[in-house]
């Protein structure tokens, strides 16, 4: 039988080597309208509650030592430490609540922390950007009510940010202006990274993955037809995350990663930190130190 108070993780986030953050849903209760965020410090696990929203997504902040978790429907909350070390004695007490008004145009899907300014996307292809306190509407001007969603944003610098989403969907901004940049691919994209130089990757749908800039794109041959969560460069190999596990890419040939562990986890949000890759699936949490994997188990899932 089900642990009733089992939960499965919705997104991830890793802040130093042993201190993660996963914000969770109760496996008894999806549809609710809650999330159940567990705090990781070292193997001491802490929870808190957010009533009013689903967090979807969550980022870190380092140059404030601050996290931002980000609700599909608007709501976000923040903790920072500042010049202190994010533990639990530094952020008790300190959480902080506010609200973007999306109006009609439905989910927000992605945070990003770039060049120290944050930036949100979601569907209806919109986009905000944190300045001065203040999250300012920043989307495209061709953006309205059932635009394609925009489901992932990264960014080499604050004047050269990529936007990726339904049908195929690649833009990009130079801090003022948005471009839409020809695509290869009419198929949903989930998440763009950033990598070395000027090389930018984004994948997908049906095992799509591409790999350009805002001069041009071309398509990878992955020989894969799973859909592509998401990505994450570690010790010179990109990892792609699928419902089933995770591919390593070294710049040539695609291999489907054996973590050793029974059975198999899945995949479905990646973040390095000092040193480490970590793997955030639907129900399990993964850490790799460049030699070995290890599941890392929550306690509501003993």
């Amino acid at each position: 039988m089900e642990n009733e108070d089992s939960l499965f993780f919705t997104c991830g986030v890793s802040v130093s080597a042993g201190t993660f953050v996963v914000p969770a849903q109760y496996n008894a209760l999806p549809q609710e309208r809650m999330s159940r965020v567990a705090f990781c410090f070292d193997g001491d696990w802490v929870y808190n509650d957010v009533d009013i929203d689903v967090i979807g997504a969550v980022c870190f902040r380092p140059s404030d030592n601050s996290l931002w978790m980000l609700g599909r429907h608007g709501n976000l909350r923040r903790v920072a430490s500042g010049a202190a070390g994010f533990t639990l004695a530094n952020i008790r007490g300190k959480f902080q609540d506010s609200r973007i008004d999306t109006g009609r145009r439905g989910e927000l899907l992605c945070i990003r922390a770039i060049e120290d300014e944050l930036y949100i996307c979601g569907q209806s292809s919109q986009v905000y950007r944190h300045v001065d306190g203040v999250w300012t509407d920043v989307s495209p001007p061709w953006a309205f009510i059932g635009s394609p969603a925009l489901e992932s944003l990264d960014g080499l610098s604050s004047s050269d940010i990529y936007a990726v989403g339904q049908n195929g969907a690649l833009l990009h901004y130079d801090g003022t202006h948005w471009s839409i940049l020809a695509s290869p691919t009419s198929r949903p994209l989930s998440r763009v990274l950033c990598g070395r130089g000027d090389e930018v990757y984004a994948c997908g749908n049906d095992g799509q993955l591409l790999v350009g800039n805002r001069n041009g794109w071309r398509t990878l041959n992955t020989g894969r037809s799973a859909h592509f969560w998401d990505m994450a460069l570690y010790d010179g190999h990109l990892y792609i995350a699928h419902l089933r596990g995770l591919i390593r890419y070294d710049g040539q040939d695609f291999v489907d990663v054996d973590t050793g562990i029974v059975p198999a986890p899945g995949g479905h949000k990646l973040d390095v930190c000092d040193g480490l890759l970590y793997s955030f699936g639907i129900d399990d949490i993964l850490v790799f130190d460049g030699k070995r994997w290890q599941r890392i188990v929550c306690p509501h899932n003993t």
